[in-house]
């Protein structure tokens, strides 16, 4: 696809900004316009959002042996959908005569230049704050832990739950704070149906919980009240 001229995508945008006046002449006279300039200067519909479209990265804080951590990658997805963004990886390259790559690497928001670059900055301020939530709480709750054998596993795992936890409860925050409340309402209903629709299903056939996965819930609960307070 050949590049547009950037001057004239910004008379068709123009034209298409005032297509959408509630004047009925106006309108029909800025969509012909549009039109006409497209065919003209044969720019697409395509093109003309291509222009809109932009990207922008955001550093993995927990980026080791090619993988960020699930919840480090949860929270990218989040703030992505809630953005209207899709979401790409980019890994450190492999140096001359390493075994494993480099332990960083960015997240890359793509959508609308604006939108794009808040979801970089609402992720990197969430993931700071994610990560400094989940060393306090591994810290005050499994200190004694860490020091036993096989503990600092057992730590790592719980404290990841926290972290999961934390995403789950501040992910209503980022929808509410990205889309119309509406949109919310709707799938809060969507949701809460389906549950009482399989809700007893899914309760006869859920296996009994083991006492690790009563300590991985406890985590992400810690997590989920961790995250009220932001």
């Amino acid at each position: 696809m050949s590049d547009a001229d950037p001057k004239i995508l910004g008379k068709i945008k123009k034209c298409l900004a005032l297509a959408s006046s509630d004047n009925p002449n106006e309108a029909a006279t800025a969509l012909r316009q549009a039109h006409a300039l497209m065919a003209a200067h044969g720019v697409s519909a395509e093109q003309i959002t291509m222009a809109d479209i932009g990207e922008a990265p955001a550093k993995s804080r927990t980026m080791a042996r090619s993988k960020p951590a699930h919840w480090e990658g949860v929270l990218a997805s989040v703030v992505g959908r809630a953005f209207g963004c899709q979401l790409m990886l980019r890994r450190a390259p492999i140096r001359h005569g390493a075994k494993v790559p480099l332990n960083n690497g960015s997240y890359i928001f793509v959508g609308i230049k604006a939108q794009a670059q808040i979801a970089s900055y609402t992720f990197d301020v969430l993931a700071r704050k994610c990560k400094k939530a989940r060393t306090n709480w591994i810290a005050e709750h499994l200190g004694g832990i860490s020091q036993m054998h096989g503990g600092k596993r057992t730590a790592t795992g719980l404290g990841d739950e926290f972290a999961i936890g934390w995403v789950h409860k501040i992910a209503y925050v980022v929808q509410h704070f990205a889309q119309p409340e509406h949109i919310d309402l709707a799938i809060a209903h969507f949701i809460a149906a389906k549950i009482t629709r399989e809700g007893s299903e899914e309760h006869q056939t859920r296996k009994a919980k083991t006492d690790n996965d009563r300590l991985r819930d406890i985590a992400r609960l810690h997590g989920m009240k961790a995250a009220e307070s932001e």
